[in-house]
């Protein structure tokens, strides 16, 4: 009985510290951001250890956020956010060989929008933005194909390194 009991106990506690899976990529993001500005001030200060470790990090969050994508699905927008994912990962793999801060910098600006863009859509739909909520929006492929075309337009406008990945 005893046994039942802390069993329930414990299933409780777990299904109420429950996270919304929309809000725990949301958060994912924001992590993933903070280390890399870590791993650029590492690099910068010439701090084996600091870049190597939250380069480590955001290589796991980028690798997170790319198995979260459900497999069955491919969608042009799935296809999308799998490609730039994992050009970030190439890209970030070879900052400690390189040691070129811009390779940061620019995975920064593209896990910066991609963030924006969760925040302006997957998050309004669930009701996690900021203000009133929203009506329901018709699909979650809506928060892809924005993505995609958001970022679509950044590529287009420059970036260079991972352009060119994201185009195979």
């Amino acid at each position: 009985m005893v046994l039942k009991q802390a069993s329930n106990a414990y299933f409780q506690a777990q299904a109420s510290t429950k996270i919304a899976p929309v809000k725990l990529i949301h958060m994912l993001y924001e992590r993933l951001l903070i280390h890399l500005d870590l791993a650029a001030e590492g690099l910068l200060e010439n701090d084996v250890k600091k870049r190597g470790e939250s380069l480590s990090k955001a290589i796991a969050i980028i690798t997170e956020l790319n198995c979260s994508i459900r497999v069955e699905d491919q969608s042009e927008a799935a296809r999308f956010l799998r490609g730039i994912y994992e050009a970030m990962l190439l890209a970030l793999g070879t900052v400690p060989v390189v040691e070129d801060v811009e390779v940061i910098r620019l995975a920064r600006r593209y896990v910066q929008r991609l963030k924006s863009i969760w925040e302006e859509t997957a998050m309004q739909e669930h009701g996690f933005g900021a203000g009133e909520r929203r009506p329901p929006r018709p699909s979650g492929d809506m928060v892809m194909q924005a993505a995609m075309e958001q970022l679509g337009n950044s590529v287009k406008s420059g970036d260079a390194d991972l352009k060119v990945c994201l185009r195979a």
